[in-house]
C-alpha cells in the first residue's frame, strides 16, 4: 500500500483524544472531515510501521487516515485519490 503525505487540521481535547477537522492536499484543496467513525486504532502494518489509524468520514465517503505519532505526519492510501477524493 502506497501512502501519500497530507495534512490534517485537527482538535485535541483536554482529555488528550484527538479529532481531525480537516484534510487538505498539497494542490490546496480541502475537505471537511464530516466525523471520526471510531476510536484511533494501533494500526501495525507488514513493514513494521506503528501508526495509528482513524476511520472517518470525508465528503461522506469512509476513509481511513494514519498518523504517525514519532513524525507527527498524517497520510492517506493513494488508492483513495484514484476514487475520486482529489480529482
Amino acid at each position: 500500500m502506497e501512502r501519500r503525505y497530507v495534512t490534517v487540521v485537527a482538535e485535541i481535547t483536554s482529555q488528550g483524544d484527538l479529532f481531525p477537522l480537516k484534510l487538505r492536499f498539497d494542490d490546496g484543496s480541502e475537505f471537511t472531515i464530516n466525523r471520526r467513525l471510531q476510536a484511533p486504532q494501533r494500526n501495525i502494518a507488514k513493514d513494521g510501521s506503528t501508526d495509528w489509524r482513524f476511520s472517518c468520514l470525508v465528503d461522506n465517503r469512509p476513509v481511513t487516515l494514519f498518523y504517525d505519532a514519532a513524525s507527527h505526519r498524517w497520510s492517506i492510501e493513494s488508492s483513495l485519490l484514484s476514487g475520486g477524493l482529489q480529482e
